[in-house]
């Protein structure tokens, strides 16, 4: 039975949540099926042209496989370095884990503009990174880790790490460290332990995190603008075209309406993959 005490006090969340979220939504499902006329004016005519438009040209199809490309990378490489520090900031008991969550968590204290500048002075042509692989002479030229894909990518992983760690740190502390000491003791090496016991009892945090960290780099409008310098172009950078350049607010509407549906859904079927292959 439901409690309705807590049903109460959670309404005002859920209609700020509405609010805030499914009247736009709504709102940009009704432009998106309008007719753009001159200079940013709609025409009252509902049609589904804009949708075909976007599905049967190969352009804004590669725009959008390379958001999902984008946001694919960002989630695996989150994945993959958000394990270790993890089960690490779980398992130690050292009198600095306090400030080493600080420290974990320091991105989402920060501005994304401030944070993406950042960036500039350490992989830059004349930044951190190759000053010291050219002074040890492992590279003959500059790297080109900026205003391309590789630069975005860094940027987002960093933003969005703190995210995948704390949902896996979420389940692991669940695991019973003598589950994984059973196993330790059964000659279960560390590599197989990972694979056949914490990954499995801890595949919920990261289907929770992988989708979470996909939807939010695929919607990154600040770190590809930055970071990309105009060169990489995503959906959020194109619908912004599309609204304040171009004006077409029905089209930009749509274009809105087909990277959420996207992100939705392959969040959704990424998150039951993970969980079956986990159980």
């Amino acid at each position: 039975m439901v409690d309705l005490g807590w049903s109460r006090l959670a309404l005002p969340g859920l209609v700020l949540l509405a609010l805030g979220f499914l009247a736009p939504m709504l709102l940009l499902a009704g432009y998106s099926v309008l007719r753009d006329g001159a200079n940013g004016q709609l025409i009252l005519a509902p049609t589904l042209s804009n949708y075909t438009r976007i599905l049967g040209d190969s352009l804004y199809l590669r725009v959008l496989a390379s958001t999902v490309l984008l946001g694919a990378l960002v989630a695996l490489i989150c994945a993959a370095l958000a394990y270790p520090l993890a089960y690490f900031l779980v398992r130690t008991r050292s009198r600095f884990r306090a400030a080493l969550m600080f420290l974990m968590l320091t991105p989402l204290l920060v501005s994304s503009v401030i944070r993406n500048i950042g960036w500039i002075p350490i992989l830059g042509d004349h930044g951190a990174v190759n000053f010291f692989l050219l002074a040890l002479h492992l590279i003959d030229r500059p790297l080109t880790l900026m205003n391309n894909l590789t630069g975005v990518v860094i940027a987002l992983v960093h933003a969005l790490l703190p995210f995948m760690t704390l949902m896996l740190m979420t389940v692991i502390q669940r695991i019973d460290p003598h589950i994984e000491d059973a196993a330790r003791s059964l000659g279960a090496s560390p590599w197989r332990l990972f694979w056949r016991v914490v990954l499995p009892l801890s595949s919920r945090g990261l289907a929770a995190g992988a989708a979470l960290v996909f939807a939010i780099a695929v919607s990154s409008y600040t770190t590809p603008t930055i970071m990309g310098g105009g060169k990489l172009l995503v959906m959020a950078t194109f619908i912004v075209q599309q609204v304040q350049i171009v004006l077409r607010y029905a089209f930009g509407a749509a274009l809105t309406i087909v990277l959420f549906a996207a992100a939705l859904g392959l969040s959704s079927l990424g998150a039951r993959w993970f969980e079956r292959e986990g159980a």
